[in-house]
């Protein structure tokens, strides 16, 4: 148990209190975000992860736990699922505890934050993992289900893997990706360029082939932590989709299934709508973070939100992604020059802008949301929601 050395404020954060300030390194938000769950008093568990960061430094999935351990109606919030997008996600968790947090949970709650759950990405400010594996694909049962095909990412593979990070190579890029969107339509497009490919080690949103690192060791997590739960309420904090600098909530959950109707009554019908989506398909995802929970928690029921926080437009975003997969190949002096520093810097400013307005917005509205969030588990809106006992 990391124990508080201060009383938490009630209040919101100021800009000189160094927990409201949005990080620049995996090691300043990692000691921010630990000070702030000290302060709290929570319990801290944390996961070496076996590489290191760009400094050398040890990194880490931490968590921490708010509540009696064995609380049945927990609230669950991650970060950094897509590396890169932590950054985001680590100020908002950082400041809601700064501003009080889940201090004193009632009977039967708790809260278990998640940090960094794929550190390497974090600290190497990168959506995928050491393997370039994008993880929120990754969550798949690997060899007693056939492995998923994606024919279209198979077609357009090849033109997305550029030569050069040139204006020329990367209109190429473009060409095909919007004859293949003209032929097969929009949703097929989206299925085909970011629903998860399993074929292509090298390629965008590639699931990989086995459970990763930050997948066996998030399942644990939940299986240890989690096992008395009965009813869970999961925010994973993203970026990239969605209006400039707010949030954008995406819930796949059944209609009409009690975790859907669960989510309409904490988030609203309007929140949920899919209104200001940045994507004019969203693709059939596969091999989510979420369905660990299920797998992980048979007795358990959860109603997940995806919240995004908007950043550019999605043909930006499309450049982003080609700009990863290029640098990936560049090694040794290749990745000092500097078509590789304007890739990395492009690629950084689209899911981390350094805009001090969309920072400031991300926290501000990450917060309200934390405290919606809590606010349902803490005033009960889970105990319907939980499965009859067995007997």
């Amino acid at each position: 148990m990391l124990q508080a050395d201060s009383s938490p404020s009630s209040g919101p954060s100021s800009p000189s209190d160094p927990s409201a300030r949005f990080p620049d390194t995996y090691a300043e938000a990692r000691t921010a975000w630990l000070a702030a769950v000290q302060r709290l008093g929570g319990e801290w568990l944390g996961f070496q992860h076996p590489g290191l960061g760009p400094d050398g430094e040890a990194l880490w999935m931490d968590a921490a736990w708010f509540g009696a351990r064995a609380a049945r109606q927990v609230l669950v919030v991650a970060c950094g699922t897509h590396g890169i997008e932590g950054y985001a996600g680590s100020a908002v968790q950082t400041a809601w505890l700064a501003q009080g947090g889940p201090a004193n949970p009632p009977a039967d709650t708790a809260v278990l934050l998640i940090h960094a759950v794929n550190p390497w990405g974090f600290a190497h400010r990168q959506r995928v993992t050491e393997d370039n594996v994008d993880l929120n694909r990754n969550f798949r049962h690997h060899g007693t289900t056939p492995t998923p095909d994606n024919p279209g990412y198979d077609e357009l593979h090849p033109q997305l893997a550029l030569a050069h990070w040139d204006e020329e190579e990367i209109a190429r890029a473009f060409a095909a990706m919007d004859a293949y969107r003209e032929r097969m339509g929009e949703k097929a497009f989206s299925d085909a360029f970011n629903g998860g490919q399993y074929s292509r080690p090298d390629g965008i949103f590639f699931g990989g082939t086995s459970p990763c690192w930050a997948n066996t060791t998030l399942r644990g997590l939940l299986r240890s932590r989690l096992a008395g739960a009965r009813a869970c309420l999961f925010l994973d904090l993203h970026t990239g989709i969605g209006p400039y600098g707010e949030p954008f909530l995406i819930n796949v959950d059944p209609p009409a299934s009690p975790a859907r109707e669960l989510a309409l009554r904490v988030w609203g019908e309007e929140a949920l709508s899919g209104k200001g989506s940045t994507h004019k398909a969203l693709a059939t995802f596969q091999g989510l973070l979420l369905d660990a929970f299920a797998d992980e928690l048979p007795d358990c029921r959860t109603s997940a939100v995806a919240i995004e926080f908007g950043t550019r437009e999605r043909r930006v975003m499309q450049r982003a992604h080609l700009a990863l997969m290029w640098l990936r190949r560049q090694t040794g002096d290749a990745a000092a020059t500097p078509a590789a520093r304007a890739a990395r810097a492009e690629y950084a400013e689209a899911f981390m802008p350094s805009d001090p307005g969309w920072r400031d917005s991300v926290m501000r509205a990450g917060t309200v949301l934390c405290r919606q969030a809590w606010s349902a588990v803490a005033d009960g809106q889970l105990r319907g929601f939980m499965p009859v006992e067995r007997t």
